[in-house]
């Protein structure tokens, strides 16, 4: 899991990697429908966590902001102040496996069936893995369409119970 995982109760986290500069948001393609902007936010979120955690704390909340809302954006400034404290950072990409993704005017949600054994928490200093992820991890997303017409994530949460790959 990420960052996003990391700064959420009982969070796994995702893999280390030591960079001497943050790299530039990637651009991707103009999605084609609400669906494609809603999945492409999702994704987007879980490649700016890592971003972010890396990145000196006061430029965090802009890296977010482009990806996440309230009340989730806070709690993943908060989650990574803590874990970069403890002396942990993330590593890792999930792989993603969609269901159920309902869109309703300017609120969206979907289920994530993801595959999260390459995510998980490192030590800073050593880069040593500490925590790792699990295929089946339930992930529940919420999220808005903003004023600006870009769909940002304002929630996820993790189940408890595990979800089926054929999900």
């Amino acid at each position: 899991m990420s960052a996003v995982v990391a700064c959420q109760p009982d969070g796994v986290a995702p893999q280390p990697t030591r960079t001497a500069a943050l790299p530039s948001v990637t651009p991707t393609p103009t999605p084609t429908s609400d669906r494609d902007a809603v999945l492409a936010a999702y994704r987007a979120l879980y490649r700016e966590g890592p971003r972010a955690e890396r990145a000196h704390p006061k430029e965090r909340r802009a890296i977010l902001k482009q990806v996440a809302t309230w009340p989730l954006l806070d709690s993943m400034l908060e989650g990574i102040a803590a874990l970069r404290a403890d002396g942990r950072m993330t590593y890792g990409y999930p792989i993603f496996r969609f269901f159920d993704v309902q869109i309703g005017g300017d609120r969206a949600a979907l289920h994530d069936c993801q595959d999260a054994r390459n995510v998980g928490q490192a030590d800073e200093k050593t880069g040593k893995r500490l925590s790792h992820g699990v295929t089946g991890t339930h992930m529940v997303a919420a999220l808005i369409k903003e004023s600006d017409g870009m769909w940002r994530v304002a929630k996820v949460d993790q189940l408890k119970v595990p979800c089926s790959s054929a999900a």
